[in-house]
Protein backbone atom coordinates (compact mmCIF):
# COMPACT_ATOMS: atom_id res chain seq x y z
CA UNK A 1 0.00 0.00 0.00
CA UNK A 2 1.58 3.58 -1.27
CA UNK A 3 2.07 5.58 1.84
CA UNK A 4 -0.72 8.31 2.95
CA UNK A 5 -0.64 11.44 1.19
CA UNK A 6 -2.01 14.93 2.60
CA UNK A 7 -2.34 17.20 0.40
CA UNK A 8 -2.63 20.90 0.22
CA UNK A 9 -5.68 22.63 -1.24
CA UNK A 10 -5.08 26.19 -0.25
CA UNK A 11 -4.61 27.31 -3.31
CA UNK A 12 -7.70 25.71 -4.93
CA UNK A 13 -9.70 26.66 -2.27
CA UNK A 14 -9.25 30.30 -3.83
CA UNK A 15 -9.40 29.34 -7.36
CA UNK A 16 -13.34 30.93 -7.49
CA UNK A 17 -11.83 34.08 -6.95
CA UNK A 18 -10.47 33.96 -10.36
CA UNK A 19 -13.14 33.66 -13.05
CA UNK A 20 -11.15 31.20 -15.10
CA UNK A 21 -7.64 29.06 -14.01
CA UNK A 22 -3.64 30.44 -14.21
CA UNK A 23 -1.31 27.80 -15.69
CA UNK A 24 0.02 26.84 -12.15
CA UNK A 25 -3.75 26.41 -11.15
CA UNK A 26 -4.57 23.93 -13.66
CA UNK A 27 -1.38 21.94 -12.64
CA UNK A 28 -2.30 22.45 -8.56
CA UNK A 29 -5.79 20.98 -10.31
CA UNK A 30 -4.64 18.12 -12.25
CA UNK A 31 -2.50 17.26 -9.06
CA UNK A 32 -5.08 17.17 -7.04
CA UNK A 33 -6.99 15.24 -9.39
CA UNK A 34 -4.34 12.39 -9.47
CA UNK A 35 -4.16 12.12 -5.48
CA UNK A 36 -8.20 11.92 -4.27
CA UNK A 37 -9.07 10.07 -6.91
CA UNK A 38 -6.44 7.53 -8.11
CA UNK A 39 -3.80 7.70 -5.51
CA UNK A 40 -3.73 3.52 -3.67
CA UNK A 41 -2.99 4.81 -0.31
CA UNK A 42 -5.01 6.92 1.60
CA UNK A 43 -5.08 10.58 1.18
CA UNK A 44 -6.69 13.75 2.65
CA UNK A 45 -6.60 17.72 1.84
CA UNK A 46 -5.42 19.99 4.53
CA UNK A 47 -6.06 23.56 4.58
CA UNK A 48 -5.81 26.76 6.87
CA UNK A 49 -8.65 27.85 8.78
CA UNK A 50 -9.21 30.61 11.63
CA UNK A 51 -9.47 27.91 13.74
CA UNK A 52 -5.79 26.09 12.48
CA UNK A 53 -4.81 23.91 10.05
CA UNK A 54 -7.44 21.05 9.15
CA UNK A 55 -7.81 18.04 7.74
CA UNK A 56 -10.69 16.82 5.16
CA UNK A 57 -11.61 13.83 3.67
CA UNK A 58 -10.79 12.37 0.47
CA UNK A 59 -14.79 12.77 -0.75
CA UNK A 60 -15.07 16.52 0.38
CA UNK A 61 -12.06 17.19 -1.86
CA UNK A 62 -13.83 15.85 -4.65
CA UNK A 63 -16.83 17.25 -4.70
CA UNK A 64 -14.92 20.48 -4.11
CA UNK A 65 -12.72 19.91 -7.35
CA UNK A 66 -16.12 19.13 -9.31
CA UNK A 67 -17.70 22.19 -8.24
CA UNK A 68 -14.45 24.55 -8.99
CA UNK A 69 -13.49 22.47 -12.56
CA UNK A 70 -17.87 23.88 -13.45
CA UNK A 71 -16.88 27.63 -11.99
CA UNK A 72 -13.95 28.07 -13.83
CA UNK A 73 -16.25 26.98 -17.00
CA UNK A 74 -13.92 23.89 -17.79
CA UNK A 75 -17.13 21.94 -18.32
CA UNK A 76 -17.88 23.80 -20.96
CA UNK A 77 -17.46 23.67 -24.93
CA UNK A 78 -15.19 26.34 -26.77
CA UNK A 79 -18.53 27.30 -28.95
CA UNK A 80 -20.14 28.00 -25.91
CA UNK A 81 -17.55 30.76 -24.30
CA UNK A 82 -19.11 34.18 -24.69
CA UNK A 83 -15.47 35.51 -24.16
CA UNK A 84 -14.20 33.53 -27.54
CA UNK A 85 -17.14 34.75 -29.64
CA UNK A 86 -16.44 38.34 -28.76
CA UNK A 87 -12.64 38.08 -29.63
CA UNK A 88 -13.90 36.50 -32.50
CA UNK A 89 -15.97 39.24 -33.32
CA UNK A 90 -13.11 41.81 -32.73
CA UNK A 91 -10.63 39.84 -35.04
CA UNK A 92 -13.52 39.99 -37.98
CA UNK A 93 -14.25 43.71 -37.39
CA UNK A 94 -17.80 43.36 -36.17
CA UNK A 95 -17.22 44.43 -32.45
CA UNK A 96 -18.23 48.11 -31.90
CA UNK A 97 -14.81 49.55 -30.56
CA UNK A 98 -16.51 52.50 -29.04
CA UNK A 99 -18.27 50.75 -26.89
CA UNK A 100 -15.86 47.53 -26.34
CA UNK A 101 -12.24 47.73 -26.37
CA UNK A 102 -11.22 44.65 -24.53
CA UNK A 103 -12.62 41.35 -24.31
CA UNK A 104 -13.80 40.70 -21.30
CA UNK A 105 -15.50 37.93 -18.92
CA UNK A 106 -19.06 37.86 -21.38
CA UNK A 107 -20.59 35.32 -18.28
CA UNK A 108 -22.95 36.07 -15.81
CA UNK A 109 -20.51 35.21 -12.95
CA UNK A 110 -21.75 36.12 -9.26
CA UNK A 111 -19.06 38.17 -7.37
CA UNK A 112 -15.62 35.92 -6.18
CA UNK A 113 -16.87 36.04 -2.29
CA UNK A 114 -19.99 34.36 -3.35
CA UNK A 115 -18.52 32.13 -5.88
CA UNK A 116 -16.34 30.57 -2.61
CA UNK A 117 -19.24 30.15 -0.62
CA UNK A 118 -20.86 28.61 -3.30
CA UNK A 119 -17.57 26.05 -3.74
CA UNK A 120 -17.45 26.08 0.26
CA UNK A 121 -21.29 24.93 0.19
CA UNK A 122 -20.99 21.96 -2.92
CA UNK A 123 -17.97 20.51 -0.95
CA UNK A 124 -20.08 20.77 2.79
CA UNK A 125 -18.75 22.95 5.40
CA UNK A 126 -17.15 21.55 7.64
CA UNK A 127 -14.57 22.59 11.12
CA UNK A 128 -12.30 19.49 9.99
CA UNK A 129 -9.87 17.62 12.22
CA UNK A 130 -6.69 18.94 13.67
CA UNK A 131 -3.75 17.99 11.20
CA UNK A 132 -1.69 17.33 13.96
CA UNK A 133 -3.88 14.64 15.30
CA UNK A 134 -5.14 13.89 12.26
CA UNK A 135 -2.73 13.64 9.52
CA UNK A 136 -2.05 8.99 9.44
CA UNK A 137 1.37 8.22 10.23
CA UNK A 138 4.06 8.47 8.09
CA UNK A 139 2.33 10.81 5.38
CA UNK A 140 3.72 12.96 2.89
CA UNK A 141 2.95 16.00 2.80
CA UNK A 142 2.42 17.61 -0.82
CA UNK A 143 2.71 21.79 -1.44
CA UNK A 144 1.99 22.18 -4.95
CA UNK A 145 0.29 25.43 -5.00
CA UNK A 146 3.40 27.40 -3.45
CA UNK A 147 1.08 30.42 -2.41
CA UNK A 148 0.34 28.99 1.05
CA UNK A 149 4.22 28.92 2.09
CA UNK A 150 4.12 32.53 2.81
CA UNK A 151 1.36 31.78 5.72
CA UNK A 152 3.42 30.45 8.79
CA UNK A 153 0.21 28.39 9.74
CA UNK A 154 -0.17 26.18 6.67
CA UNK A 155 3.54 24.20 7.61
CA UNK A 156 4.69 24.92 10.94
CA UNK A 157 2.41 21.71 12.15
CA UNK A 158 4.53 19.81 10.50
CA UNK A 159 7.14 20.20 13.73
CA UNK A 160 4.58 18.26 15.58
CA UNK A 161 4.49 15.62 13.30
CA UNK A 162 8.51 14.71 12.64
CA UNK A 163 7.10 11.44 10.63
CA UNK A 164 5.46 13.46 8.16
CA UNK A 165 7.83 13.82 5.32
CA UNK A 166 6.83 17.03 3.45
CA UNK A 167 7.63 17.68 -0.73
CA UNK A 168 6.83 20.85 -2.20
CA UNK A 169 7.17 22.07 -5.84
CA UNK A 170 9.12 25.25 -5.76
CA UNK A 171 8.94 26.31 -9.08
CA UNK A 172 11.22 29.09 -9.50
CA UNK A 173 13.24 31.73 -8.03
CA UNK A 174 12.91 34.66 -10.33
CA UNK A 175 12.00 37.32 -7.71
CA UNK A 176 15.11 36.51 -6.10
CA UNK A 177 17.53 36.56 -9.45
CA UNK A 178 15.64 39.85 -11.09
CA UNK A 179 13.89 41.63 -8.58
CA UNK A 180 13.76 44.30 -10.83
CA UNK A 181 10.68 42.49 -12.82
CA UNK A 182 8.28 41.94 -9.75
CA UNK A 183 7.29 44.14 -6.97
CA UNK A 184 8.72 44.85 -3.78
CA UNK A 185 5.70 42.57 -1.76
CA UNK A 186 6.45 39.36 -4.19
CA UNK A 187 9.87 40.17 -3.40
CA UNK A 188 9.61 39.70 -0.06
CA UNK A 189 6.90 36.77 -0.60
CA UNK A 190 9.37 34.51 -2.30
CA UNK A 191 12.17 35.43 -0.08
CA UNK A 192 9.95 33.60 2.52
CA UNK A 193 8.63 30.91 0.85
CA UNK A 194 12.62 29.91 -0.14
CA UNK A 195 13.66 30.14 3.35
CA UNK A 196 10.18 28.22 4.80
CA UNK A 197 11.54 25.87 1.90
CA UNK A 198 14.81 25.51 2.96
CA UNK A 199 13.90 24.59 7.05
CA UNK A 200 10.86 22.44 5.79
CA UNK A 201 11.19 20.33 2.57
CA UNK A 202 11.96 16.63 2.99
CA UNK A 203 12.28 16.86 -1.03
CA UNK A 204 11.51 19.28 -4.25
CA UNK A 205 9.41 18.95 -7.56
CA UNK A 206 10.73 20.97 -10.04
CA UNK A 207 9.78 21.72 -13.55
CA UNK A 208 12.74 21.74 -15.64
CA UNK A 209 16.69 21.57 -14.56
CA UNK A 210 17.26 25.30 -15.03
CA UNK A 211 14.23 25.96 -12.20
CA UNK A 212 16.10 23.12 -10.26
CA UNK A 213 19.74 24.46 -10.65
CA UNK A 214 18.24 28.04 -9.74
CA UNK A 215 16.01 27.01 -6.53
CA UNK A 216 19.30 24.89 -5.35
CA UNK A 217 21.36 27.61 -5.42
CA UNK A 218 19.15 29.66 -3.87
CA UNK A 219 18.27 26.89 -1.17
CA UNK A 220 22.36 26.49 -0.62
CA UNK A 221 22.11 30.31 0.58
CA UNK A 222 19.68 28.72 3.76
CA UNK A 223 21.90 26.44 4.62
CA UNK A 224 20.17 23.50 2.09
CA UNK A 225 22.65 22.20 0.23
CA UNK A 226 21.67 18.70 -0.63
CA UNK A 227 18.04 17.85 -0.91
CA UNK A 228 16.26 15.13 -3.51
CA UNK A 229 15.14 17.26 -6.29
CA UNK A 230 12.57 15.64 -8.95
CA UNK A 231 13.01 17.91 -12.10
CA UNK A 232 10.76 16.36 -14.83
CA UNK A 233 8.80 18.91 -17.46
CA UNK A 234 5.16 19.21 -17.02
CA UNK A 235 2.63 17.61 -19.39
CA UNK A 236 -0.09 20.37 -20.87
CA UNK A 237 -3.34 19.69 -19.70
CA UNK A 238 -5.61 17.10 -21.12
CA UNK A 239 -7.53 19.98 -22.54
CA UNK A 240 -4.69 20.25 -24.99
CA UNK A 241 -4.77 17.09 -26.53
CA UNK A 242 -8.57 17.06 -27.66
CA UNK A 243 -9.45 18.05 -31.11
CA UNK A 244 -13.38 19.48 -31.56
CA UNK A 245 -12.45 20.43 -34.99
CA UNK A 246 -11.89 23.13 -37.12
CA UNK A 247 -13.09 27.00 -36.78
CA UNK A 248 -13.65 28.64 -39.91
CA UNK A 249 -14.12 32.09 -38.30
CA UNK A 250 -10.80 31.77 -36.39
CA UNK A 251 -8.84 30.42 -40.02
CA UNK A 252 -9.94 33.08 -41.34
CA UNK A 253 -8.24 35.38 -39.11
CA UNK A 254 -4.40 36.46 -39.45
CA UNK A 255 -3.75 36.79 -36.14
CA UNK A 256 -1.09 36.11 -33.16
CA UNK A 257 -1.25 34.94 -29.26
CA UNK A 258 0.63 36.32 -26.62
CA UNK A 259 -0.27 33.91 -23.16
CA UNK A 260 0.19 35.39 -19.38
CA UNK A 261 -0.24 38.02 -16.89
CA UNK A 262 0.69 41.18 -18.12
CA UNK A 263 3.87 42.46 -16.20
CA UNK A 264 7.14 43.78 -17.06
CA UNK A 265 8.64 40.04 -16.96
CA UNK A 266 6.55 39.24 -19.98
CA UNK A 267 7.52 41.75 -22.13
CA UNK A 268 4.32 43.10 -23.44
CA UNK A 269 5.73 46.16 -24.49
CA UNK A 270 8.31 44.23 -27.01
CA UNK A 271 5.01 43.45 -28.86
CA UNK A 272 3.54 46.72 -29.03
CA UNK A 273 6.83 48.23 -30.81
CA UNK A 274 6.66 45.41 -33.03
CA UNK A 275 2.83 45.99 -33.69
CA UNK A 276 3.21 49.77 -34.08
CA UNK A 277 5.84 49.69 -37.01
CA UNK A 278 3.63 46.60 -38.48
CA UNK A 279 0.73 48.97 -38.82
CA UNK A 280 2.92 51.68 -40.07
CA UNK A 281 4.12 49.27 -42.68
CA UNK A 282 1.13 47.44 -43.93
CA UNK A 283 -1.78 49.79 -42.66
CA UNK A 284 -4.86 47.76 -42.61
CA UNK A 285 -3.29 44.65 -43.73
CA UNK A 286 -1.24 44.28 -40.36
CA UNK A 287 -2.43 40.81 -38.43
CA UNK A 288 -3.91 41.15 -35.49
CA UNK A 289 -2.34 40.65 -32.00
CA UNK A 290 -4.63 38.95 -28.61
CA UNK A 291 -2.97 39.22 -25.57
CA UNK A 292 -4.95 37.21 -22.83
CA UNK A 293 -4.17 37.71 -19.38
CA UNK A 294 -4.88 39.85 -16.71
CA UNK A 295 -3.14 42.89 -15.67
CA UNK A 296 -1.00 42.52 -13.07
CA UNK A 297 1.80 44.32 -11.02
CA UNK A 298 3.19 46.99 -13.59
CA UNK A 299 1.02 46.70 -16.15
CA UNK A 300 0.03 50.27 -16.42
CA UNK A 301 2.60 51.35 -19.38
CA UNK A 302 0.97 48.32 -21.32
CA UNK A 303 -2.49 49.45 -20.44
CA UNK A 304 -1.32 53.23 -21.21
CA UNK A 305 0.55 52.85 -24.12
CA UNK A 306 -2.31 50.89 -25.74
CA UNK A 307 -5.09 54.01 -24.47
CA UNK A 308 -3.18 56.25 -25.96
CA UNK A 309 -1.85 54.53 -29.47
CA UNK A 310 -5.05 55.32 -31.57
CA UNK A 311 -3.09 52.71 -34.46
CA UNK A 312 -3.52 50.07 -32.22
CA UNK A 313 -6.80 50.02 -31.25
CA UNK A 314 -8.23 47.38 -33.64
CA UNK A 315 -5.08 45.55 -34.26
CA UNK A 316 -4.31 44.91 -30.53
CA UNK A 317 -6.64 42.73 -28.25
CA UNK A 318 -7.10 42.10 -24.46
CA UNK A 319 -8.50 39.20 -23.66
CA UNK A 320 -9.77 37.58 -19.85
CA UNK A 321 -11.54 35.43 -18.94
CA UNK A 322 -11.11 32.45 -21.28
CA UNK A 323 -11.80 28.81 -20.28
CA UNK A 324 -9.08 26.32 -21.09
CA UNK A 325 -11.24 25.04 -24.23
CA UNK A 326 -11.34 28.38 -25.94
CA UNK A 327 -7.49 29.02 -25.07
CA UNK A 328 -6.74 25.79 -26.62
CA UNK A 329 -9.57 26.48 -29.84
CA UNK A 330 -7.72 29.89 -30.17
CA UNK A 331 -4.17 28.87 -29.96
CA UNK A 332 -4.73 26.25 -32.41
CA UNK A 333 -5.72 28.60 -35.28
CA UNK A 334 -3.29 31.85 -34.16
CA UNK A 335 -0.34 32.42 -37.18
CA UNK A 336 2.07 31.74 -33.65
CA UNK A 337 1.93 32.23 -30.41
CA UNK A 338 4.65 34.87 -29.14
CA UNK A 339 6.73 34.78 -25.78
CA UNK A 340 9.04 36.92 -24.83
CA UNK A 341 9.53 37.04 -21.34
CA UNK A 342 12.63 37.99 -19.75
CA UNK A 343 12.69 34.95 -17.29
CA UNK A 344 10.89 31.87 -16.39
CA UNK A 345 11.30 28.83 -14.90
CA UNK A 346 9.30 26.75 -17.70
CA UNK A 347 6.97 28.57 -20.31
CA UNK A 348 3.38 26.85 -20.07
CA UNK A 349 2.07 28.24 -22.78
CA UNK A 350 4.37 27.23 -25.32
CA UNK A 351 3.89 23.73 -24.81
CA UNK A 352 0.71 23.96 -25.16
CA UNK A 353 0.85 26.07 -28.61
CA UNK A 354 2.88 22.99 -29.80
CA UNK A 355 0.63 20.26 -28.53
CA UNK A 356 -1.90 21.84 -30.79
CA UNK A 357 0.35 21.92 -33.33
CA UNK A 358 0.93 26.26 -33.16
CA UNK A 359 4.34 27.37 -33.72
CA UNK A 360 6.05 29.49 -30.98
CA UNK A 361 8.23 32.84 -31.09
CA UNK A 362 10.14 32.70 -27.52
CA UNK A 363 12.89 34.52 -26.12
CA UNK A 364 15.51 32.97 -26.02
CA UNK A 365 16.02 31.74 -22.04
CA UNK A 366 17.55 28.31 -20.94
CA UNK A 367 14.15 27.20 -20.06
CA UNK A 368 12.07 27.78 -22.86
CA UNK A 369 14.88 25.30 -25.51
CA UNK A 370 14.82 23.13 -22.50
CA UNK A 371 11.17 22.40 -23.21
CA UNK A 372 10.71 23.76 -26.65
CA UNK A 373 14.46 22.48 -28.26
CA UNK A 374 14.25 22.80 -32.20
CA UNK A 375 10.40 23.34 -32.39
CA UNK A 376 10.54 26.91 -31.77
CA UNK A 377 12.03 30.33 -33.13
CA UNK A 378 14.29 32.20 -30.31
CA UNK A 379 14.83 35.70 -29.78
CA UNK A 380 16.26 37.69 -27.55
CA UNK A 381 13.40 39.83 -25.65
CA UNK A 382 14.88 42.84 -26.68
CA UNK A 383 15.90 42.43 -30.20
CA UNK A 384 12.11 44.03 -31.73
CA UNK A 385 13.54 44.33 -35.33
CA UNK A 386 14.17 40.36 -34.71
CA UNK A 387 10.79 39.75 -33.78
CA UNK A 388 9.16 41.85 -35.90
CA UNK A 389 11.19 39.85 -38.97
CA UNK A 390 10.04 36.61 -37.47
CA UNK A 391 5.91 37.41 -37.04
CA UNK A 392 5.95 38.98 -40.75
CA UNK A 393 7.72 35.62 -41.77
CA UNK A 394 4.50 33.53 -40.09
CA UNK A 395 2.02 36.14 -40.93
CA UNK A 396 2.99 35.79 -44.55
CA UNK A 397 3.35 32.16 -44.61
CA UNK A 398 6.88 31.97 -46.55
CA UNK A 399 8.51 28.41 -46.89
CA UNK A 400 10.58 28.95 -43.77
CA UNK A 401 7.46 29.30 -41.89
CA UNK A 402 6.35 26.41 -43.34
CA UNK A 403 8.90 24.43 -42.79
CA UNK A 404 8.52 24.96 -38.86
CA UNK A 405 5.21 24.19 -39.37
CA UNK A 406 5.98 20.34 -40.14
CA UNK A 407 8.30 20.51 -37.51
CA UNK A 408 5.93 21.72 -35.09
CA UNK A 409 3.67 18.82 -36.17
CA UNK A 410 5.92 15.72 -35.21
CA UNK A 411 5.37 16.71 -31.62
CA UNK A 412 4.56 14.34 -29.40
CA UNK A 413 3.09 15.90 -26.18
CA UNK A 414 4.17 13.92 -22.33
CA UNK A 415 0.92 13.19 -21.06
CA UNK A 416 -0.19 13.43 -17.55
CA UNK A 417 -0.42 9.78 -16.61
CA UNK A 418 3.44 9.34 -18.11
CA UNK A 419 4.41 12.35 -16.38
CA UNK A 420 2.82 10.98 -12.69
CA UNK A 421 4.38 7.31 -12.81
CA UNK A 422 8.15 9.66 -12.33
CA UNK A 423 6.04 11.58 -9.59
CA UNK A 424 4.99 8.62 -8.19
CA UNK A 425 8.07 6.86 -7.64
CA UNK A 426 9.98 10.18 -6.22
CA UNK A 427 7.14 9.74 -3.52
CA UNK A 428 7.65 6.33 -2.77
CA UNK A 429 11.38 7.27 -1.86
CA UNK A 430 10.20 8.75 1.07
CA UNK A 431 8.40 5.78 2.19
CA UNK A 432 11.18 4.15 3.48
CA UNK A 433 13.34 7.36 4.87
Amino acid sequence: MAAPIAYDVFRLLLGPLAVTPRGIDRVDFLYARFFFETWQGDCVGTLPTPWGVRLYDRRRVVRGLDRLEQLWSETVGSHEDRVLLRIKRRLSGTLDLETQESCGDGRAVTSPPLRLLNLLSVAGFSFGASVVRAVPRSAIYVNVGQVGLVIPRVFTWLRQRPDVKSVFMLHDVIPLERPELVSGTAYRRHRKIVDRTARYASGLISSTIVARDTVLNALSLQGRSAIPVEAVPLPVAPVFLENDGPDQELSESNYFVVCGTIEPRKNHYLLLNVWRELVRQRGPDAPKLVIVGSPGWGAKPVLHALEGCRMLHDRVILAHGLSSPALRRLIAHAKALLMPSFAEGFGLPIIEALAVRTPVIASDLRAHREIAGGLAVYRDPSDTPGWLADVCMFADGSDAASEIRRRVAQYQPTTWDAYFIRIERFLKTFEQR
